[in-house]
């Protein structure tokens, strides 16, 4: 029988504080890694980005086709190809084909951008958070951080974006011209627009972002994660046009008045008749996500380039020529602004149920006094308020009103007051996303105002 040799208890301790160290330094060393910066970073969940009613996620393969079509196409021209406008390495370095995306940590430190072209139309910080962007340190002086490869201290031309996800918070950040101005110490950019991924936040109307439409770029760039991924692609995609007219829906802002031009936010369709059987597996799951989610006119540039996110795995021998193949006499327009129908209110108003902003959230009060207990009897007053008595038709208990305040802060406001003392219970719902607040008011208390700035993150 072999003997067991007991570990002497100083050298246990010993063994174990040794243990301790390597795993408290294999710790450390774990999140230095993943909270680093990463152009073409992993994107946060769920994708893709922004909700699945959003207009670069809804699918289109039904909408109606517009009147104008044929000569929207053919201003274009009917034989034009599309073309991959994006890919790896270019000559001379570090010029790169595509767009540049940056993730990071959402302990990226935030630094102020100075807007030297469309200030007034910038954002100068994420809604409910500090001024700035988290724009990485390496992106003034290292390569492949901006659109175009050059560093930020570089002043090569072009649009230069800077496209930043923070992927603990699930905001993105885009700036136009983005230039680190190394003489008075200071990033500056053109324009800068930033958009919660939970949220369809629109811009202002006339309002640029870092894009010439308005919209965001990231969520319609063609990536090579989701065209070589298991599932299918659930977006449209961003392109440019040569010449432009004006802007409709979803776009917020105009580049051009030439007449017979498509609008920004003009939607394109790869026609279902389309034969794309021949193609290889990751060309078809690209041209069918064209015929399912279509293409966004997004800014002005050669017709029909499609816009995608640099990466040196694409291989353009293949994608150049079967994009070349697609002529624009093989797509259609969507009927100009079109959005898909709204999903039907559950609120149905009574006498004791209030349904304001256009019926989509639901209202109810209950009051308790000496004993008792009642629903208030609800009187709509707007589309947006409304009122409860308890007693008698005549003595108004509680105002109440639901605001859209989505393109401020992205929230629905509650605001109410009161000219009682009883109890009050009011219950707020948003019958779209099942979302609850209740507000309370104790018995014997003056009403005290209700003033709700946040109360549901649901936009829109």
């Amino acid at each position: 029988m072999t003997p067991i040799h007991p570990v002497p208890f100083n050298g246990l301790c010993g063994a174990l504080r040794r243990a301790s160290l390597v795993l408290a330094l294999s710790l450390l060393s774990l999140p230095l890694a993943a909270q680093s910066p990463q152009p073409n970073g992993t994107l946060p969940g769920p994708l893709p980005l922004f909700p699945a009613d959003n207009w670069w996620n809804v699918d289109v393969s039904s909408a109606p086709v517009d009147a104008r079509s044929a000569s929207f196409i053919h201003f274009i021209g009917d034989s034009v190809g599309l073309h991959p406008d994006f890919g790896g390495d270019a000559d001379p370095s570090p010029e790169v084909y595509g767009m540049i995306y940056v993730v990071v940590p959402g302990s990226q430190p935030l630094v102020p951008v100075t807007f030297v072209e469309y200030g007034d139309e910038s954002d100068d910080g994420a809604p409910g958070r500090p001024a700035g962007y988290p724009i990485p340190d390496e992106a003034k002086t290292q390569a492949k951080w901006i659109e175009g490869g050059y560093p930020g201290s570089a002043n090569p031309g072009g649009d230069r974006h800077m496209l930043i996800v923070d992927r603990d918070h699930r905001i993105l950040f885009e700036l136009y011209h983005s230039h680190w101005n190394a003489t008075r110490s200071r990033w500056e950019a053109g324009s800068g627009a930033i958009f919660p991924l939970s949220s369809n936040l629109r811009r202002h109307e006339g309002w640029t972002s870092a894009d010439a439409a308005g919209l965001a770029i990231l969520p319609g760039l063609v990536r090579h994660d989701e065209v070589f991924g298991s599932d299918p692609i659930r977006h449209a995609f961003r392109f440019t046009v040569e010449e432009s007219n004006g802007y409709v829906f979803p776009a917020s802002h105009d580049a051009g008045g030439s007449n017979g031009a498509l609008p920004m936010g003009a939607r394109l369709r790869l026609k279902a008749g389309k034969d794309i059987s021949g193609y290889p597996p990751e060309v078809r799951k690209i041209f069918q996500a064209m015929k399912t989610y279509g293409l966004i006119v997004a800014d002005n540039g050669t017709n029909l380039y499609i816009t995608g996110a640099y990466d040196t795995r694409w291989d353009n021998d293949v994608l150049n020529p079967a994009f070349a193949s697609l002529k624009a006499s093989d797509f259609e327009v969507i009927q100009l602004g079109w959005k898909p129908s709204a999903p039907a209110s559950s609120c149905v108003p009574s006498a004791t149920r209030l349904c304001l902003n256009d019926g989509r959230f639901q209202v109810e009060a209950q009051w308790t006094a000496n004993g008792s207990t009642g629903a208030g009897q609800a009187v709509p007053l707007t589309s947006d308020t409304g009122y409860f008595w308890f007693f008698a038709n005549t003595n108004v208990e509680v105002v109440i009103k639901v605001l859209n305040a989505c393109s401020y802060n992205q929230r629905f406001w509650v605001y109410a007051g009161g000219l009682t003392n009883v109890r009050v219970h009011l219950t707020v719902t948003d019958t779209q996303t099942g979302t609850v607040k209740t507000y309370d008011n104790p018995q014997g208390t003056a009403f005290r105002p209700i003033q709700d700035s946040s109360a549901f993150a649901t936009c829109p």
